[in-house]
């Protein structure tokens, strides 16, 4: 059971939890509505198109058919690069009751960071609220304005973002943000099935 932002799964005395929703931050300047995976996709297929072009453009006619294998081979390269190579980074959380352990995984592209510590260290499900202003108003201005220069509008860019968070707290102190969510709903669904699952 899950959405689209997070999946959980109970299966006897084992909780798998996935999400790629676990941060509570602002972007950079470059909001996420112009600089992001898709566009990042979209460059790398466009640049190897390109260096293929050069190469296979003296040996073959630019015809019609040539053309269209170039899209074809543009929208695989696409499909490609934003399925394995610019992945977002996925949180994982494995808790095992009949062990008595909980693992918190991190897979990103090329790595893998995990760390796996006794279920009795667990001392708390957290929810917590964030509000995250800008750091930087004059250079969002910039942005702004070369925005409008080209006609464009960046909708929300510059606001103050707001997250509801669900965190694990262990009694060493240490917290880790398992889920993060502007709908307050989702996150206290998610921390009630957590916390139904220890108890229970």
């Amino acid at each position: 059971m899950g959405n689209k932002t997070y999946h959980i799964d109970i299966k006897d005395n084992v909780l798998t939890f996935s999400t790629s929703s676990f941060k509570a931050e602002k972007g950079s300047v470059l909001h996420s509505g112009i600089y992001n995976r898709e566009l990042a996709s979209s460059l790398a297929s466009g640049a190897l198109v390109m260096l293929l072009g050069f190469f296979f453009a003296s040996k073959f006619k630019t015809t019609a058919v040539f053309f269209i294998v170039t899209l074809l081979f543009f929208i695989i390269s696409f499909v490609i690069f934003r399925t394995y190579i610019f992945l977002e980074p996925i949180l994982y959380i494995i808790i095992d009751k009949t062990k008595g352990d909980i693992a918190i995984v991190i897979r990103r592209i090329f790595r893998k960071r995990s760390i796996t510590s006794s279920l009795s260290e667990l001392n708390d499900i957290r929810q917590d609220y964030l509000s995250v202003t800008p750091e930087n108003p004059d250079g969002i201005r910039l942005v702004e304005q070369v925005a409008l220069q080209h006609g464009t509008v960046i909708p929300g860019f510059g606001q103050t973002s707001e997250f509801y968070t669900v965190e694990l707290e262990f009694k060493d102190a240490k917290r880790f943000i398992i889920f993060s969510s502007e709908d307050h709903s989702i996150a206290e669904d998610i921390a009630t099935k957590f916390k139904n699952f220890i108890k229970g």
